[in-house]
């Protein structure tokens, strides 16, 4: 297993300024940090920022377009980038300037012409706070049984897994599983033996599902949830058979059990994001998703456990939205 690197090499730095020397005046000021990409508009550099987040930004004030301000607002308005720190560049030393920033959201504050020094400190400072803020919510996102991810992450990252399929216009499944005959299990192994088995289960799920987009997550009890960006329907059944035979040949003994194997059941459900309907109209609707795929969890109890069951997800539109997309498919 390879050893971990420094945490300064993992630590990637966003610089949106548009003064190509400046640029070249603060990356020169963070030799200690090789991953530093540059935007010379806010424009690109929010784009930047959305298709791959930063763990600091450096923000130039005055830029022609979008200028630092107003980027400032869109990203602390934005659920996945609002906890980026921001520290403000400008060639205005004004208090105000100054104070408004920091009540836009700004983590700190640089007057130009920057000094090296200042600005390896002020950066330094700011990567050791994002990382005590990434390891608590790191914590508080967990799972205390399992380690995998807790239902309060699961949902923070369904809306966001949904807002990117709803912009890509591809394909978002979700996998919901339940240990078949869970409390006959307890009651006849006992809870610790019980507390094992979820333990082996989430293990197993988190070794099958390692694509950078998948998540795991404890849904509760015995329940746990796959979420599969950029996932068809045949994609997402593939990973639930495939998901059947792994918790099988865990080979967990369960007395109680028809075949005295520890099974589970799952639901699968997909949404492909209609042409034509804009995005709007869709943004709130990730319980239908979870709803579908609770439903298909259902079919898959009914139908003997052990298996798969699918059910699309179609969150309902506005007529007229409806009679659009129809026109346009």
């Amino acid at each position: 297993m390879d050893s971990p690197r420094p945490a300064v090499e993992r630590t990637s730095i966003l610089i949106i300024d548009d003064d190509p020397g400046a640029i070249q005046i603060l990356r020169k000021a963070l030799p200690e940090y090789p991953d530093v990409r540059f935007a010379t508009n806010g424009d690109d550099g929010l784009r930047m920022a959305r298709d791959m987040a930063p763990d600091l930004i450096l923000l130039d004030a005055e830029m022609p377009g979008l200028d630092g301000f107003e980027a400032l607002r869109i990203l602390k308005s934005d659920e996945v980038l609002a906890d980026i720190p921001v520290i403000f560049v400008t060639g205005h030393q004004s208090m105000p300037l100054e104070i408004l920033a920091l009540e836009l959201g700004a983590a700190d504050f640089l007057s130009k012409p920057v000094h090296p020094g200042l600005v390896r400190a002020r950066v330094r400072s700011q990567v050791r706070i994002k990382q005590l803020a990434d390891q608590l919510r790191e914590m508080a996102a967990r799972d205390g049984l399992t380690s995998l991810g807790n239902r309060r992450a699961l949902d923070e990252r369904l809306r966001r897994e949904w807002r990117r399929c709803l912009r890509s216009s591809m394909p978002l499944s979700a996998l919901l599983l339940d240990v078949d005959h869970f409390k006959l299990f307890n009651d006849n192994c006992g809870h610790l033996a019980g507390d094992d088995a979820l333990r082996r289960v989430g293990a197993a799920l988190a070794a099958a599902f390692q694509r950078p987009g998948d998540f795991v997550a404890r849904y509760g009890g015995e329940e746990f949830m796959v979420v599969a960006p950029e996932t068809d329907q045949a994609g997402a059944i593939e990973m639930a058979e495939q998901t059947l035979r792994l918790v099988r040949e865990l080979a967990i003994q369960h007395p109680a059990a028809p075949g005295k194997l520890l099974t589970v059941s799952i639901g699968v459900s997909t949404f492909v994001p209609p042409s034509g309907v804009p995005d709007s109209s869709l943004v709130a609707h990730t319980e239908y998703l979870v709803g579908s795929a609770d439903k298909a969890l259902y079919q898959a109890k009914s139908g003997g456990r052990n298996r798969v069951a699918w059910l699309p997800c179609e969150p309902p539109m506005p007529a007229s939205q409806g009679a659009l997309a129809s026109a346009t498919g």
